[in-house]
């Protein structure tokens, strides 16, 4: 609503300072054109007299040819000077108080006059102007050269009423409606647009909020599964091969006894070295996995079963017919995906079957398609903190240029497709 006042007060602002200079300019060009007019008629019979001797009878005859336009309310006020050097005298007027009045020439006008044969301005508001400044309204002035009978250089001044603000104010009233009555049209146009922009924006906004969240709980949840699968694992395996090791060191019985419980110890460090290094496998892969992504997958697939799923699990099939080497780079995308949506098949889906498909679907795309035959759930996706490696999923597939689907009924599994783009992609013969 702010921006609408200040666009609107703007707009009108803008309109009526236009309007104005339309007004004025329109005043000059109707006064030029009358005081043209009323010249044409009046300086025929003023070039006929002598001005420096100009008598009553020769005052009335002209008062006679000017009173038509004076009456009218053409003309306000009539004056004729003489211009001598420097100095102007007033000759003749409708106003006998100023006749015989003298002043400096305003050198502007007599510039200006040089140029033009008419010369419009406003009419000054001063001491020399009094008589003038008590008529009412306002007023330009118009200036005609020409010469007398006697031949004295002379100005015909004539007063012409105007009405700047009135002419702006009509032209304001006629304006302003219909450019704001636009402005509406325009505004109730866009306002679709810029709804769905906002909303859209919104939308962004939420997405990255949620992403950050996500990110958050996501490494939460990877910390406190580490956790637990040292605390309940490697650490008290450590512990024993300590006290394996201690007993071993502390023991009188004969050589085979201690053999006994270092080979125990052995045993514990090597499982607890491959607990490990599948930790680290999990987080990245120590090796390239681009040359042979479907090997790499099906060690992945079985470090998670190991570590993730209490005896017999899911089986897992993997598919990828006639695919050969790719980059790096989109082989690591597609191996983390797999990692994260194994995971959540083994731990949500109690699924008994899951499949992954891999291939290259054109020369600059590979597409990867994990389906299980688990409980399944209904679209959009959960929000629940077991499900948040989807999420993260669905962003490291976009922010790669590439595309996340995924389909879903509860009690008929669930399947997602990725794809990501591959500079070189290529099958084997």
């Amino acid at each position: 609503m702010l921006l609408a006042a200040v666009v609107v007060t703007a707009v009108s602002v803008f309109i009526t300072v236009g309007a104005w200079r339309y007004a004025e300019d329109d005043a000059r060009r109707s006064v030029e054109t009358m005081g043209r007019q009323v010249a044409a008629a009046v300086l025929a019979p003023m070039s006929e007299r002598n001005f420096v001797r100009l008598d009553d009878l020769g005052r009335g005859d002209l008062r006679a040819h000017i009173w038509p336009f004076l009456q009218a309310g053409t003309v306000q006020r009539v004056k004729v000077y003489r211009v001598h050097g420097a100095l102007a005298t007033v000759m003749f007027s409708d106003e006998p108080r100023v006749e015989g009045m003298s002043g400096r020439l305003d050198s502007r006008i007599a510039v200006r006059m040089a140029a033009d044969d008419v010369l419009v301005q406003p009419a000054p508001d001063d001491a020399d102007h009094r008589y003038e400044s008590s008529l009412p309204g306002s007023r330009m002035e118009v200036f005609f050269g020409f010469r007398d009978a006697g031949g004295n250089d002379m100005r015909l001044e004539l007063y012409l009423p105007v009405d700047v603000g009135a002419t702006t104010r009509q032209t304001t009233w006629v304006l302003l409606p219909t450019v704001l009555f636009g402005l509406v049209l325009i505004t109730a146009a866009t306002v679709p647009l810029s709804v769905t922009l906002a909303r859209r924006l919104e939308r962004d906004r939420a997405a990255q909020r949620a992403a950050r969240a996500y990110g958050l709980a996501a490494s939460e949840l990877a910390r406190r599964d580490l956790a637990r699968r040292l605390h309940d694992s490697v650490i008290p395996d450590l512990a024993g091969v300590g006290l394996l090791l201690q007993r071993a060191q502390l023991t009188d019985q004969p050589w085979p006894r201690h053999r006994e419980f270092l080979d125990r110890a052995q045993d514990l460090l090597a499982g607890e070295v491959r607990e490990l290094r599948t930790l680290l496998t999990e987080l990245l892969p120590a090796d390239p996995v681009g040359q042979d992504l479907r090997t790499a997958l099906h060690g992945l697939a079985a470090r998670i079963l190991e570590s993730e799923v209490p005896g017999p699990g899911p089986a897992v099939e993997i598919a990828a017919p006639g695919l050969g080497p790719l980059d790096e780079q989109p082989a690591r995308i597609l191996y983390r995906v797999a990692a994260e949506l194994l995971r959540n098949a083994f731990r949500h889906a109690h699924s008994h079957t899951v499949l992954i498909r891999i291939a290259a679907t054109d020369m600059t795309t590979v597409t990867m398609t994990i389906t299980d035959d688990g409980v399944g759930f209904t679209p959009p996706l959960p929000p629940r903190p077991g499900h948040i490696g989807l999420r993260l999923v669905q962003h490291l597939i976009e922010d790669n240029g590439g595309r996340f689907d995924m389909t879903s009924t509860p009690g008929a599994g669930t399947t997602v497709t990725v794809s990501v783009p591959h500079t070189a992609a290529r099958t084997s013969g």
